[in-house]
């Protein structure tokens, strides 16, 4: 690590604050390197990311997910101090909160290979949803993440499970192709839903080369608290109101226009979804198992 760049985001959930940014700044001088930092808002003007063997991000999921494009398919290390509202990518890599710890595990140079989604020509890092998963993250944006937190997605999750639209998709997954009515369909990269305690892929791991797909399918309220539990007690299993699934690539073709791409919030969704295996080299705690499945901490 000789050159690195702090990306940092101050209307990241938790904010920024100019304590966070000095003790980053004196841990990083305190070792042999060269570094920089500079605004998330200012990076798409930034030319002199090459340069850089490092990139740290501080903010959230949608901070990583306008750096993915910067750093992917590089040799790049990337770095996390989570900084966000649901920092779920930093919890399926087992990065804390805590930013000192964060900052040890950065300099400790422990890195692994971690696949990414691209839907056309956006890459993400944890997935991509529409249905009544997007109404919970779109309706969440605002003043109310920014009073409630994580608890905004909770708070808008419960509002919309009493109503439950179905519509009309159609998919191509790999080879097959199918029609259906769905509530939702999530294509995930990171199936974590809520840290390590909730997620929509039972088998999924971040460098398994394969995308984790999860269609609801609920005709009533019953059908979705049994589906809920389920997967809060991890008794997933597919049945007629929901459909476990893994690809290397999805079509769908939909007239919803309610999607988000790692909870920012898309009005028209590529078509084309496909896994991009190994595509950034995360720094990582040393006690990570190299095939991390995503679910499982």
């Amino acid at each position: 690590m000789q050159n690195v760049l702090v990306v940092f985001n101050n209307s990241s959930g938790k904010g920024i604050k100019r304590n966070s940014k000095k003790l980053i700044f004196n841990r990083l001088k305190s070792i042999p390197c060269k570094f920089k930092f500079v605004n998330i808002s200012c990076i798409e003007n930034f030319l002199n990311i090459d340069k850089y063997d490092t990139v740290i991000v501080v903010g959230g999921d949608g901070s990583l997910l306008k750096i993915l494009p910067l750093i992917a398919n590089s040799d790049k290390k990337l770095g996390i101090i989570p900084c966000g509202t649901a920092n779920l990518f930093a919890a399926s890599l087992g990065i804390p909160d805590n930013i000192k710890k964060a900052l040890e595990i950065i300099i400790s140079g422990n890195t692994m290979e971690v696949d990414l989604g691209l839907a056309g020509n956006t890459y993400f890092s944890l997935r991509i949803g529409t249905g009544y998963d997007a109404e919970i993250i779109n309706s969440s944006a605002g003043k109310l993440k920014q009073k409630f937190g994580y608890l905004a997605y909770l708070i808008s999750g419960i509002k919309k499970c009493f109503k439950l639209p179905l519509k009309d998709y159609r998919l191509q997954i790999d080879e097959n192709n199918m029609e259906l009515k769905a509530n939702s369909i999530i294509v995930a990269n990171a199936g974590n839903m809520f840290r390590k305690f909730f997620t929509i892929a039972p088998n999924g791991s971040i460098n398994d080369g394969q995308l984790d797909i999860f269609i609801l399918k609920a005709r009533n309220f019953f059908d979705f608290a049994v589906i809920f539990f389920q997967i809060l007690f991890n008794r997933h299993k597919n049945n007629s109101s929901v459909i476990y699934n893994q690809a290397k690539s999805i079509q769908i073709q939909t007239l919803e226009k309610n999607f988000h791409i790692d909870g920012e919030t898309v009005t028209e969704l590529p078509v084309n979804i496909r896994i991009v295996p190994k595509a950034i080299n995360v720094l990582v705690p040393l006690n990570r198992h190299p095939e991390l499945v995503s679910g499982s901490y």
